[in-house]
């Protein structure tokens, strides 16, 4: 019966025409189907991509920015250790110079002690 049909189907110019119309027609509906789920997939993708790309990088600016903060303050640091060390090997040459100055033998007097527990 399907036979018979088709057969009288492409028999007929017209009818032919129509079909292959038709099938064309319809193989455009599902190529644009198809295309355009993978146009969509392809422009998330994308999106998402950027927006990857975009957080990424201002995580680095962010990792910068923090380095360059980090790198100040160890500077500072750093400045600050050399001048204690100075100021603590000032004191310990003052303390040397004053050790020096002292005799052996120094003794406190009596009536020093008491007038400095006084003051």
């Amino acid at each position: 019966m399907i036979a018979l049909m088709l057969g009288a189907v492409l028999r007929n110019r017209t009818l032919k025409t129509l079909m292959i119309l038709a099938a064309v027609s319809g193989g455009f509906f599902v190529w644009h189907k198809i295309d355009r789920a993978n146009a969509v997939k392809a422009a998330r993708e994308g999106y998402v991509r950027h927006v990857e790309l975009v957080a990424a990088q201002k995580q680095l600016e962010l990792l910068e920015h923090r380095q360059a903060i980090a790198d100040t303050a160890r500077r500072h640091l750093h400045t600050e250790i050399e001048k204690a060390l100075a100021e603590a090997e000032a004191a310990e040459q003052e303390l040397e110079h004053y050790v020096s100055t002292v005799e052996d033998n120094c003794v406190v007097k009596p009536d020093l002690a008491e007038r400095l527990r006084n003051r």
